[in-house]
């Protein structure tokens, strides 16, 4: 391990203790939440310092997930068809038709890191593709109420409807098909640090506005 590796390898859970603490401390201050708009992009950025290969088929095959993501979202919040009624709100940044830019880079990573967690998984493209997406519609159940309580989005319903999920469930399978069928192999030693303490930011935070 290089010091540049080990570095960020310490860096990381720092950083995403310092969201959980300043978040519960901030609660009451939405102006806080706003930090939301660089953190997406700054991870992603710090994860692909560390990827491999570069190749060309590899960030075509991102970038499309991203583009994908991007355009069902900014659909989803101009007509409610795809995932029910909601707006977003401040926290994510700079947005186009209403819908945040870091939506983008958040396909992307979630995708990622699903994908590198799963690569060992000897299995047809199939079934890796809706187990991808069962764990991408999971996660979202525990992403909604920490991302409705720090203004990332609002629902109509005040609640996600099971549209939401269905909605969820259906374009990941979409996105983790072409994602299994054009990328290759992928190497990065923080992606597993990553993907596990992505998790335990939002189940902490859930834990945590159940308790405030």
């Amino acid at each position: 391990m290089n010091p540049f590796e080990k570095f960020f390898k310490v860096l990381i859970p720092i950083a995403y203790l310092i969201g959980v603490a300043g978040t519960a401390i901030k609660i009451d201050n939405p102006q806080y939440f706003r930090v939301s708009a660089y953190f997406v992009p700054l991870s992603f950025l710090m994860l692909m310092l560390f990827h491999e290969p570069h190749s060309g088929r590899f960030w075509l095959t991102l970038a499309s997930v991203g583009l994908l993501g991007f355009l069902i979202e900014a659909i989803g919040t101009n007509t409610g068809l795809i995932f029910g009624r909601y707006t977003y709100g401040s926290s994510l940044g700079l947005k186009l038709y209403g819908t945040p830019f870091n939506m983008a880079i958040n396909w992307m990573m979630l995708v990622y890191l699903v994908a590198f967690v799963l690569q060992r998984w000897n299995t047809i493209l199939a079934i890796k593709s809706v187990v991808s997406a069962f764990i991408l519609t999971a996660f979202d159940w525990i992403l909604e109420p920490v991302a409705i309580r720090l203004d990332m989005w609002r629902w109509d319903l005040v609640t996600p409807p099971l549209h939401n999920y269905i909605g969820w469930f259906l374009f990941s399978l979409l996105v983790f098909g072409i994602f299994y069928r054009f990328s290759p192999k992928l190497h990065n030693p923080l992606a597993n640090l990553f993907a596990v303490m992505h998790g335990l930011f939002f189940i902490a935070l859930n834990l945590i506005f159940r308790l405030i």
